[in-house]
């Protein structure tokens, strides 16, 4: 699946509507109580509420709209709006009056069903209390972590920290910054600028040394997935911000002043998003997209399922699409109708929801892929793909597992042989070991990492199974190499599986030494949901390694054997430079630690886990 939330995966059969790439749980925990003040935060509604909109909607709604009476839209014309639009209409708009005795939750459930996403509030649009006093040129030639893996391979390792891994156990929170929205793009570092984003509809330049705002981008919207900054002529800069968001539209901002040059939406379906990060190469933004069609499960008006993975190349310096290719040569078809008398289609799924890698020399694009949303066969789910740079032709796929049909609910099952649900969700890695030989390395939620031939797609080794793996294990969002080990998260839970981080030889795939979650860690994450399981992307540094749990721990890890240098908490409340007391963290998921100029960058509160905002942290050596 397109990332289903492992709480998805649980309460699929309460009929939680999801969003792809949500807060990421397995189960609910034993402890599921928020603690005192809490606030569910609004664009994550439909992940933390267990509200169907369909019922609602057909108790309060369908009446004037199924079918329409005098000059009230159908229902088919309301699904065509966007959700912020039919929320701002039921909350300040026109039909006011009609949700006042609706629930928060009932009217994002409602406009849930109706749109098929969760509408994004409008925030606060005030200035920020910590403006920087000077906002200089950019530094280009400063300390860099810049997109998803940081360089075009995607090792997600960082020869140059600024730090050694005997610092580690020095590090302390330098400053920490706190914003709306609870899902959040990995922290990019382009000399002394930091830039982040959230689904809170805000886009930030800050200062990487002291977190003040150098600006802000405010619109109605949010995203996830992590931006890149490149040469940008019309830029007053000269550089160009480039971030991919939730609605499939894609941004370019002057990365010095936050203007936005243009922006494009490179594809149109109702539940599509953007949740890998576009990668940037040689004046080309290379767009993935992803949907959340399998989350809609029980709503049982939908026609699933029509989206398919798709690669959009976009010209950087315009932002005019250059080529568009579906990893499948073949439309979603007419297959049957659900319980409800809904038409279904197939095939469909294969989302694409991880950082495409550059293999520049080949000249190549290698992405990896997540299941099937339906029985339709589907030959290029749960598989890695070679793409032409140029053309987007597809060179080569790799399809590690056939049948692997993921659907929440009940009403549109059955899918014949249910999958196991195997996506793809970690960038791969373009690894040149020792020999000089080339492999593509990376693994899947099956806890298997595979290791491939670039030239021909051809599997080389693959790990051992690591763990349980499933809708809620095995390698997650991603791992990270220094070229001759491969560290993989592994986010399986304790009652099924072995939550920890693995390290495996790049030549072989062998296992040089595995360590497991620590037990009995307190729950400290606001929302009461803990689990151990490592789901965010590791980060790698010479000497050792960062990983992420969902408890909110960051721990880093000799690359050795694997010893325990440094654990620090990220729930623990903490003062922000932008003026919030107390500010909690809480999950750590999807991006991870991104390391750059002797700072350690992390987001804390992932899919909601800290209440209505995230928490952003910066370390440094004794807090320096």
């Amino acid at each position: 699946m397109s990332r289903m939330s492992r709480f998805a995966a649980a309460l699929a059969g309460l009929g939680v509507l999801m969003v792809a790439a949500s807060a990421g749980l397995a189960q609910p925990p034993a402890r599921a109580t928020p603690k005192p003040g809490y606030v569910v935060p609004p664009e994550n509604s439909a992940g933390l509420y267990p509200i169907s909109g369909e019922p609602i909607f057909k108790a309060k709604c369908a009446g004037c709209h199924e079918p329409a009476i005098g000059r009230a839209p159908t229902r088919e014309l309301l699904a065509g709006r966007s959700p912020e639009e039919v929320y701002d209409a039921l909350t300040i708009g026109v039909m006011r009056t009609m949700a006042e005795s609706m629930t928060p939750a009932e009217i994002y459930g409602v406009v849930r069903f109706i749109t098929g996403k969760s509408p994004v509030p409008q925030t606060a649009q005030g200035p920020d209390p910590n403006l920087c006093k000077t906002n200089g040129p950019l530094r280009p030639s400063g300390p860099q972590w810049n997109g998803w893996g940081r360089d075009l391979a995607n090792s997600r390792y960082q020869p140059k920290p600024g730090f050694a891994a005997a610092d580690i156990a020095k590090l302390k929170v330098k400053w920490a910054f706190s914003y709306p929205g609870t899902k959040n793009t990995e922290p990019l570092v382009f000399g002394d600028r930091l830039f982040v984003a959230s689904m809170g509809g805000k886009v930030y330049s800050l200062d990487a040394n002291t977190g003040c705002v150098h600006w802000r981008f405010d619109y109605r919207g949010g995203g996830r997935a992590s931006m890149s900054v490149g040469k940008l002529a019309s830029a007053p800069s000269g550089w160009a911000l480039y971030f991919g968001d939730d609605r499939m539209y894609v941004h370019a901002f002057d990365a010095g002043s936050g203007k936005e040059m243009w922006s494009v939406r490179v594809a149109d379906h109702k539940v599509g998003r953007i949740t890998g990060s576009p990668a940037l190469y040689n004046g080309v933004l290379y767009v993935p997209l992803s949907a959340s069609e399998e989350s809609q499960g029980n709503v049982g008006a939908y026609g699933c399922c029509t989206f398919i993975g798709t690669v959009v190349a976009v010209d950087a310096q315009r932002g005019k699409r250059l080529w568009t290719q579906s990893i499948l040569g073949e439309t979603p078809h007419p297959t049957r109708k659900n319980a409800a008398g809904a038409q279904m289609f197939g095939p469909a799924g294969g989302a694409i929801w991880s950082a495409p890698t550059i293999d520049a020399k080949r000249g190549l694009l290698y992405v990896a892929t997540g299941d099937s949303y339906t029985e339709i066969e589907h030959a290029t789910s749960d598989a890695v793909i070679a793409l032409d740079l140029k053309t987007g032709k597809i060179r080569w796929i790799n399809q590690v597992l056939a049948n692997d049909n993921f659907m929440s609910g009940t009403i549109n099952g059955p899918l014949g042989q249910r999958g196991p649900d195997y996506d793809f969700g970690s960038s791969p890695h373009l690894v040149t070991l020792a020999t000089g030989k080339s492999l593509l390395i990376t693994g899947n939620k099956s806890s298997i990492v595979y290791a491939m031939d670039p030239d021909t797609g051809k599997t080389i080794w693959q790990s051992s199974k690591l763990g349980s793996g499933g809708a809620g294990g095995g390698v997650e969002w991603g791992s990270s190499t220094d070229g001759r080990i491969v560290y993989a998260p592994l986010a399986d839970t304790p009652a099924r599986g072995r939550p920890g981080l693995a390290a495996l030889g790049a030549t072989d795939g062998k296992t040089l030494w595995q360590i497991d979650a620590p037990k009995g860690v307190v729950c400290n994450v606001p929302s009461g949901r803990c689990l151990p399981g490592f789901s965010q992307a590791s980060t790698a540094i010479p000497g050792a390694v960062f990983a992420g749990a969902l408890d909110g721990h960051l721990r880093a890890y000799a690359a050795a054997d694997g010893k325990l240098l440094w654990d620090y908490d990220t729930t623990t409340p903490v003062d922000t430079v932008n003026g919030i007391k107390g500010a909690p963290g809480g999950t750590l998921d999807m991006g991870g630690a991104t390391i750059a100029g002797g700072r350690v960058f992390i987001h804390s509160g992932y899919g909601g886990s800290a209440g209505a905002n995230n928490l952003l942290l910066a370390f440094s050596v004794d807090g320096r």
